[in-house]
């Protein structure tokens, strides 16, 4: 009977501790990791989410499915997705909320989302505008568009056109030095003291090599401002007839008709992030806002327009491999080519703190735009999410 009673008592005190120990162990991992259990959470809501998927009656299977995937990939619980064919036709899909998971609106098709560098574009397209109405050329000299005329700290300044600064070819590299643009609570000296180009040490010569970078879309910004006598940002807005659409540029808090970005899988920025940038200095590199659907129209007008110079173009004059994400940069997109035999698109992301963006294009002059309200960490899962973007975009195009 002792024995039992002795046996008793153990098994009690081994449950105690078993229990101190997960009460411990939940308290630590909560404390430590105070976003953890919404993470994990999130495992469950993605399923459930992306059953509130809603697309346009005639759109094709595969964008149900991409937005499926996106859903649990991404970690964005509301997102928009727009396909145009290339004889024009719209197709959309919304999946979730505009308030947050289980909110009480609906995310329609004109919610607006930040594009973050799928800016970028947009700044490459009214370039080219400029460029094919004879106002400017790809080969202009930068220090002679911006009328600079001080004494160079660096002379390979001098050397820097408007074709490279297109396609992130101008001598900067953000890998290894800062972005100038993106410098915690900073006030870039790109766009308004543009005249510090003089001072700007480069990381390599122009032209030879890609490295992508903010500063030189901020610098093309400033290069439309000096063409044309106007404010980058009224330029674009009347070029693209932003007041008949959603799009919209952002000066850093959230508009009204915004989306509620979900920010639980960023490890340093929150929904606040905004404070610490200056998001008029930023216009022409990641300033943009609106609906995909809107955004879509908008490349596909620039694609079937009768420029001699396009999206995409100017790629192939430095080294860099097509297999390779970001690696061969043409006119304000980058071209992917997995294998020599696939189909070649041109596409750019764009991502901020809960926002993740892509735009897409192939050979035939079909557009796809996809925008997210949340966004996972990784390169990996960026680029396998490109990689599943690319696969529905090309077996659509071989129907």
């Amino acid at each position: 009977m002792g024995n039992a009673n002795l046996r008793g008592r153990i098994r009690d005190g081994l449950i105690v501790v078993i229990l101190i120990a997960v009460v411990a162990g939940v308290s630590h991992f909560l404390v430590t990791n105070p976003l953890g259990f919404s993470r994990i959470l999130y495992i469950v809501e993605a399923p459930l989410i992306a059953r509130q998927t809603r697309c346009t009656e005639a759109a094709p299977r595969w964008m149900h499915e991409l937005q499926r995937y996106a859903t649990r990939q991404q970690g964005a619980p509301a997102s928009q997705l727009a396909f145009i064919e290339p004889g024009g036709r719209l197709h959309h899909c919304e999946t979730g909320w505009k308030d947050g998971v289980w909110g009480d609106s609906q995310l329609e098709p004109d919610t607006r989302f930040r594009f973050a560098s799928v800016t970028k574009p947009v700044t490459a397209a009214a370039i080219l505008e400029l460029i094919n109405r004879n106002k400017l050329s790809p080969d202009d000299r930068l220090v002679e568009v911006m009328g600079l005329d001080a004494p160079l700290k660096d002379e390979r300044v001098a050397e820097i056109t408007v074709a490279h600064l297109l396609s992130h070819r101008g001598g900067w590299d953000r890998v290894t030095t800062q972005d100038a643009m993106f410098l915690r609570g900073v006030q870039p000296w790109c766009p308004g003291q543009y005249q510090e180009l003089a001072n700007t040490t480069l990381q390599y010569r122009p032209g030879t090599r890609y490295a992508y970078s903010n500063l030189g879309y901020c610098l093309l910004g400033v290069v439309i401002e000096r063409v044309t006598g106007q404010p980058y940002r009224d330029y674009v807005s009347e070029l693209f007839e932003f007041d008949e659409s959603t799009l919209a540029f952002v000066d850093g808090p959230y508009h009204a008709d915004e989306v509620t970005y979900d920010t639980r899988h960023e490890n340093f920025y929150t929904d606040t992030y905004f404070k610490y940038f200056d998001f008029k200095a930023i216009s022409a590199a990641a300033g943009l806002s609106g609906s995909a659907s809107d955004l879509a129209r908008l490349f596909h007008r620039q694609l079937r327009s009768e420029g001699a110079v396009a999206l995409g173009d100017g790629y192939g004059e430095a080294e860099c491999n097509l297999a390779e994400f970001q690696s061969c940069y043409g006119y304000g997109l980058y071209r992917y080519q997995p294998t020599p035999e696939a189909e070649p698109v041109d596409l750019h992301g764009g991502k901020f703190p809960g926002n993740t963006s892509v735009v897409m294009m192939d050979g035939t002059g079909a557009v796809l735009v996809w925008v997210g309200a949340g966004s996972k960490p990784g390169t990996e899962r960026t680029e396998a999410f490109y990689n599943h973007v690319y696969q529905a975009l090309t077996n659509h195009a071989r129907q």
